[in-house]
């Protein structure tokens, strides 16, 4: 009996035993199954980011190239350190072509830095200016600002109206304008050495057209000024004084559009006798360009005296521009092509122009004209003695301008006439300077009376027949 227990115990022992080793034994395989099903989802995450990473390899080297092309656009319009000097020298030149005058130039220093962990790639860099000019001046140097080629803003204007006195001393307006002008450092930040791509040259030329696209964007986009075009400067009174009548001059709008409408004529003539002296024109093209610069030259010095005469231009602003832009640009011309047809003389045209211009001013009673657009031929005369026909319109061109000279001397003598006494019957009596003349009596030195009709009395000076009207 107690041996069978024994078996029994044994036996029992022996089950438990092997049961613990059975359920050890799947235990230890549920966990390897459960590890090695961890691997796999490990293996698949990876394989999933690595097709990930194939599959996006092309477009993350496309971009990084993109970038890296950019970022050669970027270094063009943002200047360094060295380069800020080059800026210095640019503002400098713009003042020159402008007609700008810098008072004052200088760095201005940047707020204290706030603490960052990382340095910044772009640093501003601004500087305040002080500028001298008038409106459009100023403009133009504002539009060669935003033409530069590198990147170039103006946060602040300041802008000070010029007073008067300055205008009536220089002949212009002198606008005080002070800016700020901000431009930023471009400092590429120091990092691994950049990963090198295989087959970079050409995969760049199938990008191209998007590195084209993308530096377009970051480029300075240019604009043309186009000047006054009629606009006044609205910094300057825009009244107009009136004359000695008491009339108001031509009103500044009108003014400014015929000047504006003198200077584009002035600058055809310019571009005209430019083209005349190019190198390589045939001299028969050269004779016609030099004949045509002659008539229009002529022309426009013409029309230059007349609103001379008029007295038209009173704004003095449209004064200075005409005398700037106009007359002394002319006068050079004139000057240079003396200088190189002077052995030929002037073209019959222009001779024919020129008297006809003369008569015109003397019968007009403006001989002052008449002799301005003498002088201006005057030693271009001798040289055409050998053409008939330029030679006697010559004579008559001399002749016109004795007669202005006669009638400036005219003018010049006091003649108060206090009414004229005309009867049938009898000699007709003028009362000239208090004194009752007739036909035929002196009235000054080489100065006769010649005619007493109603209203006007004709008078005979150095061989001229002159009617002074009351």
């Amino acid at each position: 009996m107690k041996l069978d227990k024994r078996v029994m115990y044994g036996v029992g022992a022996g089950a438990l035993a092997l049961v613990g080793g059975l359920g050890w034994m799947i235990w230890s395989e549920y966990a390897a199954i459960d590890e090695a099903r961890n691997e796999v989802t490990t293996l698949r995450t990876q394989l999933d980011s690595g097709r990930k990473l194939l599959t996006g390899t092309p477009a993350l080297e496309k971009d990084v190239i993109v970038l890296r092309e950019t970022e050669a656009a970027i270094k063009e319009i943002l200047p360094d350190d060295k380069d800020l000097y080059n800026l210095h020298r640019d503002l400098q030149g713009f003042c020159e072509s402008t007609e700008v005058r810098i008072t004052s130039i200088k760095r201005k220093e940047a707020p204290a830095a706030r603490n960052k962990k990382d340095p910044e790639t772009f640093e501003k860099v601004t500087y305040e200016l002080t500028l001298e000019g008038d409106a459009f001046q100023v403009l133009a140097f504002l539009d060669r600002v935003e033409g530069h080629t590198r990147f170039l803003r103006i946060p602040t204007i300041n802008w000070t109206a010029s007073g008067e006195k300055a205008i009536e001393t220089k002949g212009r307006a002198a606008h005080r304008v002070k800016l700020e002008l901000e431009t930023f450092v471009y400092q590429p930040q120091g990092g691994p050495e950049p990963t090198k791509i295989e087959g970079y040259a050409r995969k760049r030329e199938l990008l191209l057209g998007e590195i084209s696209k993308h530096r377009e964007a970051v480029s300075v986009e240019h604009y043309s000024y186009r000047g006054q075009r009629g606009r006044r400067d609205p910094w300057v009174d825009p009244r107009v004084p009136v004359d000695q009548s008491g009339i108001l001059a031509m009103p500044v709008a009108e003014q400014t559009e015929r000047v504006d409408s003198i200077v584009e004529k002035v600058d055809a003539i310019v571009r005209l006798w430019e083209e005349a002296n190019r190198p390589g024109v045939l001299y028969v093209e050269q004779v016609r360009l030099r004949a045509d610069l002659d008539l229009r030259l002529g022309e426009v010095e013409v029309e230059v005296r007349k609103l001379s005469a008029d007295n038209v231009i009173t704004y003095q602003v449209a004064q200075a521009r005409l005398l700037r832009e106009a007359i002394e640009p002319m006068a050079a011309v004139r000057r240079q092509l003396l200088a190189v047809d002077g052995h030929t003389g002037p073209p019959t045209e222009t001779l024919r122009s020129l008297l006809a211009d003369m008569q015109g001013y003397i019968d007009s009673g403006k001989p002052k004209l008449a002799l301005e657009s003498f002088s201006s031929i005057e030693q271009q005369l001798p040289l055409v003695q050998h053409d008939p026909v330029r030679k006697g319109l010559a004579e008559s061109i001399r002749q016109s301008a004795s007669d202005a000279r006669v009638l400036i001397d005219f003018q010049a003598i006091e003649l108060n006439i206090g009414g004229v006494a005309i009867q049938d019957g009898s000699a007709p009596v003028a009362l000239i300077n208090g004194r009752a003349l007739s036909e035929g009596d002196p009235v000054a030195k080489d100065l006769v009376v010649g005619g007493i009709r109603p209203g006007e009395i004709e008078f005979v000076f150095r061989g001229l027949v002159l009617v002074r009207r009351f």
